[in-house]
């Protein structure tokens, strides 16, 4: 007698599947992010941990989480460079020594006499 084919258990095997290139810059900029997200958090020790294990999962995990932490770090690094430089402009600036402006009755009274 013939058994049937489903009595015998499937086994597949197959060779453990490598990270492509793209998965391997991509946790590595993951890493990069969160652990700036971590520094940037002011605060040391488990909050800022928790941070950047948050912001590396959410990279990891989602496509879009990736494009929103990245984005909201740069845009605060921008916002930051701006507030930077105005400040040092403003320090940098010159001190007015126009003349005072000169009024319109004043002139003509000068004028005059």
């Amino acid at each position: 007698m013939r058994k049937k084919s489903s009595d015998k258990p499937v086994i597949a095997i197959r060779s453990p599947r490598k990270d492509g290139l793209l998965r391997k810059v991509a946790r590595v900029g993951a890493t990069v992010v969160a652990a700036r997200v971590a520094a940037d958090t002011g605060k040391k020790g488990v909050i800022g941990l928790l941070a950047g294990m948050g912001a590396k999962r959410l990279i990891m995990r989602h496509p879009m989480g990736t494009l929103f932490v990245t984005g909201a770090y740069m845009a605060g690094k921008v916002y930051e460079a701006k507030r930077e430089a105005d400040r040092k402009r403003m320090a940098k600036a010159l001190p007015d020594t126009s003349p005072p402006p000169i009024l319109i009755e004043e002139a003509r009274k000068a004028r005059k006499g």
